[in-house]
């Protein structure tokens, strides 16, 4: 019979080489969904392989790109060895690189309460959400601003300051996603010494963010009228957020019930760090972030997945039954979307409602038979 400590260790390891062969597994199923010409090479490759041939990383449009590259510095001057990669190669790299990510999420949301059995579904239920899918065929970043921002908070718990600091400034290479979290930290470090703790964690992530843009300042000082003027020219489209929701159906008044919402949730995200221990605190306020912020993809819903974890680890098996339940009525309501002929990416705004939701249910709801204390094997 194994010791606690024993058993904690063998979940532990075991639960790492899991995650080993599902990486390895997804990899080889999902090898086809990499395509040519999406994000990755709009807003990566394309700014790290003009980057790596002097070139401002900012002005694209020799490259023949969809999009202009709206992503922060911080991202291409941290990747920009991927520049040297070829075209075809490196989206294939990005790829391999996501999936160890998400590896790295699920390992890690589970928190003290990780077990062999979690980490296998788990697996199945994040390389197999949506999203995901949606994620590895844009070759987007939200899973690595996820990560960072997951890394930032057990860092920062950790007293690993400049660390935190370091994933915080990596993630603000989407601002819309991670200011939430930011912002929940700050008030983490205000908590511990008041304004000089928040002051000392804003200037320590400001020059990280300065140092992750020396590439850009080494290689093409000028770089920065042209990433203005590259950031402004992203055509407007109908994002699945509320924000775009309230203004299409209720005109001026839409904007109201967007600022309300946005006030809302900062509220909510604030009260939670105030509440929570803040690695729980983290994911509820990744998880709001999609309701925070009016600019946001359907791929960038990823971000809903250590909630989703975490809230898995945490409750009882009879519990576990029914947020798989629920994740699969919301996984074949967002296959029926996408399988309409009209679907667009603005028709799963409900997404990050339901996760919510159902996280928020699941973690009140008491059952006859476990309680809330009940923790996973």
């Amino acid at each position: 019979m194994l010791t606690q400590d024993e058993l904690r260790v063998f979940h532990k390891y075991a639960s790492i080489l899991m995650l080993v062969l599902m990486g390895i597994l997804t990899g080889w199923l999902f090898k086809q969904l990499t395509a040519p010409r999406m994000d990755f090479y709009n807003e990566l490759w394309g700014p790290a392989y003009l980057l790596a041939q002097g070139k401002s990383p900012y002005d694209t449009s020799g490259l023949n790109t969809n999009l202009p590259a709206a992503w922060f510095p911080m991202a291409i001057g941290f990747f920009s060895p991927l520049g040297w990669l070829p075209e075809n190669s490196a989206p294939q790299v990005w790829y391999v690189f996501n999936i160890m990510e998400i590896c790295a999420i699920i390992y890690m949301a589970q928190g003290d309460n990780r077990s062999v059995y979690n980490t296998v579904i788990l697996a199945l239920l994040g390389f197999f959400f949506p999203p995901t899918l949606n994620h590895f065929s844009l070759g987007q970043i939200s899973i690595t601003v996820t990560l960072c921002l997951v890394l930032a908070v057990h860092f920062a718990n950790k007293e690993r300051h400049w660390l935190a600091a370091f994933f915080i400034a990596l993630a603000f290479s989407k601002p819309h996603l991670a200011l939430l979290a930011g912002l929940g930290l700050s008030y983490h470090y205000y908590l511990r010494g008041k304004t000089r703790e928040m002051i000392f964690f804003w200037g320590r992530t400001l020059l990280i963010s300065l140092a992750l843009c020396i590439p850009l300042f080494i290689t093409y000082p000028n770089w920065i009228p042209d990433a203005i003027l590259s950031m402004t020219q992203n055509p407007p489209w109908l994002y699945p957020s509320l924000f775009i929701l309230f203004q299409r159906y209720f005109g001026a008044w839409g904007v109201v019930l967007g600022g309300a919402t946005a006030i809302v949730t900062l509220w909510l995200s604030y009260f939670l760090w105030k509440k929570l221990p803040p690695a729980q605190a983290m994911v509820w306020s990744l998880a709001l972030a999609p309701l925070f912020s009016p600019y946001v993809g359907s791929w960038d819903f990823v971000i809903l997945l250590p909630l989703l974890i975490s809230t898995f680890a945490t409750i009882d098996w009879g519990r576990k039954v029914v947020i798989i339940i629920l994740y699969a009525i919301a996984w074949y309501g967002m296959a029926l979307v996408q399988m309409q002929e009209s679907s667009h990416n603005h028709f799963f705004w409900w997404v990050p409602l339901w996760f919510l939701g159902m996280s928020a249910l699941m973690t009140n709801w008491k059952t006859n038979h476990l309680s809330d204390s009940a923790q996973p094997l």
